[in-house]
């Protein structure tokens, strides 16, 4: 067990620090911001304010501590479901490629020739999971006390660190268990990133309504330590005792089934391949559209959640002056439809950066068929590298649109009731945000073709939008620095069409990548 924990070591040396660091730069950054956005009691009471209408729960969580305020309170207010989605993600990748993948490659069947127990690996796997978790508990708390931040307490900075380890090390075991209930490491990723979304929309409706949902969830139980202000620690060692228990089950399900195989068994198709599937792209489309399908389903079911929200949202802001105030906003119905507008725009920037994820996986699986050995024997036969390549550009380019209208379509389906909503000017809006998605795919095929072996790097221009969209203005940054991200332009509510210099230089922008990238990729080593 020691000496496979050091091998899981050893190819995580690079991976895992630069996560925990990433984590760590960015709880210092922005409790520093925190304490200087929020020097006064009238600061943090606005946003306090915010914080507490229904669109910011749903999206957030709760808030507390509105008769006791501190710049350390508020920061963990905003930011703790953020950092959980990011460890959880971390938690996942790393189960399901030391994992699934490494069983899906053959990895692991050269290391069980081995003086290995038939658990060595996802035992290992899962303590590794635990000490990096320990880790990141650790930085994070010691990273904050060391900040000063006024709030700032010991045993809250541990608790709201802890809260962030405990869930990422649930999601570590939920994504064990995931990878001996399917045989891919494809259907162990879907089927973990799905559950994730489960659970942050029963969340969700669980903190507007103020329902059981919310504890249920474990992303709701990790916001219910109210770090900095009750600190309360029941909810961790919940978190902990379920990781352990869903482990104990996924080692159990590990023990008895064969290798290679999942509980969920694989679908083993036609004895024939039909026409289509003997072509390039239904090839890349039979190997899509299971992503499709998963993410169209929860992206619109995303976009009704924060559409159910709309009525609350309008209601609140009716009755509150100075939210108004803060706004701008003037009287009566203008209020309401200023509101929703301004509420649309916020929602549809940061699904736009969500709907741009199953537009990368799509365009970096042919890399993954190039790493597990499946590319060559297509180009065995009469089929040009570029041709192939194609195909699943045009897939996920068509995903750009899909997805940002599907969740468009799912804005509009969950607020259509309160008369409050125009489809028109949403998929307008929605629509804007195609080229900045086609950005991140331009960058996503370019990588495939220079530097096939760093295309998770896209991934790091992703984590850069989300930073500098949605916590630009809370941190103070420049403007200059969200124009770096594609998804640092927004449309012009009051513009007619869609003829805007940032929206040419954004498709001009992605179309230049997609034809660098296909330029490499014809001239390229398939090894990378």
């Amino acid at each position: 067990m020691i000496r496979y924990l050091l091998f899981i070591l050893r190819r995580e040396r690079l991976m895992t620090p630069i996560w925990i660091a990433s984590l760590l730069a960015a709880s210092i950054g922005i409790a520093i911001a925190f304490q200087q956005l929020f020097a006064t009691p009238e600061d943090m009471r606005v946003m306090a304010e915010t914080l507490a209408n229904p669109a910011m729960q749903a999206l957030i969580g709760p808030t507390y501590g509105i008769d006791s305020l501190t710049p350390a309170m508020l920061m963990a207010q905003e930011l703790l479901i953020f950092m959980i989605i990011t460890v959880a993600i971390f938690n996942i990748f790393l189960v399901i490629r030391h994992t699934r993948t490494d069983e899906e490659q053959g990895r692991l069947e050269m290391l069980r020739a081995l003086p290995i127990g038939r658990l060595t690996n996802p035992a290992a796997t899962l303590l590794f999971a635990f000490k990096a978790n320990l880790a990141i508990t650790l930085a994070i708390a010691l990273g904050l006390i060391a900040t000063n931040m006024d709030g700032m307490q010991v045993c809250g900075a541990f608790i709201y660190a802890g809260s962030i380890g405990a869930s990422g090390f649930l999601f570590a075991s939920i994504a064990l268990l995931m990878a001996q209930l399917f045989s891919t490491s494809r259907g162990a990723l879907s089927g973990s990133f799905a559950l994730m979304g489960v659970f942050y929309i029963a969340r969700a409706f669980g903190d507007m309504s103020g329902n059981i949902l919310s504890y249920i969830s474990p992303m709701g139980l990790g916001l219910r330590v109210y770090s900095f202000y009750d600190n309360i620690a029941w909810p961790i060692l919940v978190l902990f005792v379920q990781a352990i228990i869903i482990g104990g089950i996924a080692l159990l399900v590990c023990r008895n089934r064969d290798l290679g195989e999942g509980i969920i068994p694989a679908s083993k198709g036609r004895r024939h391949a039909s026409r289509f599937l003997q072509t390039p792209f239904g090839l890349a489309w039979n190997l899509s559209k299971g992503n499709f399908l998963a993410w169209t389903i929860g992206l619109f079911a995303l976009g009704a959640t924060y559409g159910a929200v709309i009525g609350d949202i309008a209601e609140f802001v009716q009755t509150n002056e100075m939210f108004q105030t803060l706004l701008g906003l003037g009287q009566g119905d203008l209020i309401t439809y200023q509101v929703v507008e301004s509420f649309i725009s916020m929602i549809l920037v940061v699904m736009a950066m969500v709907a741009a994820i199953p537009v990368v996986i799509i365009a970096n699986k042919i890399r993954s068929e190039e790493k597990q050995g499946r590319i060559e024997p297509i180009f065995a036969r009469a089929i040009r590298r570029r041709s192939l390549l194609a195909t699943y550009t045009i897939i996920a380019a068509f995903g750009s649109a899909w997805f940002i209208f599907i969740t468009a379509l799912g804005l509009y389906a969950g607020g259509a009731n309160t008369g409050l909503l125009n489809f028109s000017n949403i998929v307008h809006i929605a629509l804007f945000y195609v080229p900045a998605i086609l950005v991140m795919l331009g960058m996503a095929v370019f990588l495939v073709g220079f530097l096939p072996k760093l295309t998770s790097l896209v991934w790091v221009i992703f984590g850069y939008s989300f930073l500098t969209v949605y916590f630009g203005s809370l941190l103070g940054l420049p403007e200059w620095m969200d124009r770096l991200s594609p998804f640092g332009y927004h449309p012009d509510l009051e513009a007619s069409g869609f003829v805007t210099m940032p929206f040419i230089v954004l498709s001009t922008t992605a179309i230049a990548l997609i034809l660098m990238g296909f330029q490499a990729y014809r001239s390229r080593d398939l090894v990378g």
